[in-house]
């Protein structure tokens, strides 16, 4: 192998190697001030699931609403950071009670959990979840090349913790009363 080959592998070997993301003192910090504002302990506005990985059928689906209801937080004024890729937290209007309780009894089956929304009506869904580890991820549009529903949110966890995921879905524009689907999947190709 040239030497040109060898350092233009090397190059790209480097630049496919990011640093995950070390959440800092104030961001910890926003999150203990964000369990205070959004009572994850609260009884969830729509119900509770435990699945074990391997689950059936995948995905499992569970109807709720999406919006921030009477009186809504704005995720953004909590200034939060997704922990897995450090973006601020943006526009997301939710309510004090998390909408969905989930325990999941991780395996060593499969390396993907999948949260997705998608409403019945377009509205531009947003949703935040806190984990086991009590750090908080979010999501407002996925982004991805190739999947339908862009402002639909998606949020994965790649070799996902056993416990509680307390999951808030809202709405962008501070709608309520979306009616929503969400999503659990442990495969890649089920997605908005």
């Amino acid at each position: 192998m040239s030497h040109r080959i060898a350092l233009a592998l090397a190059l790209v070997s480097v630049g496919a190697c990011r640093s995950a993301f070390t959440p800092t003192p104030a961001n910890v910090a926003a999150w203990d001030r964000a369990r205070q504002t959004l009572d994850f302990n609260a009884d969830s506005n729509f119900g509770s699931e435990s699945l074990r990985t391997g689950f059936t059928p995948d995905p499992w689906t569970f109807q709720l609403t999406a919006g921030g209801g009477t009186n809504p937080v704005n995720v953004a004024d909590l200034g939060m950071v997704d922990a897995v890729t450090g973006e601020a937290c943006t526009r997301s209007f939710v309510t004090r009670r998390p909408d969905f309780h989930f325990s999941f009894a991780a395996g060593a089956h499969f390396s993907l959990l999948r949260f997705y929304v998608v409403t019945a009506n377009g509205a531009d869904a947003t949703m935040v979840i806190n984990q086991p580890n009590a750090q908080w991820r979010c999501n407002d549009d996925h982004h991805r090349g190739g999947w339908g529903h862009a402002t639909m949110p998606v949020i994965d966890f790649v070799n996902p913790q056993a416990g509680r995921y307390d999951i808030w879905v809202g709405s962008y524009d501070s709608s309520a009363h979306n009616e929503a689907t969400l999503y659990v999947t442990e495969l890649d190709n089920n997605h908005p």
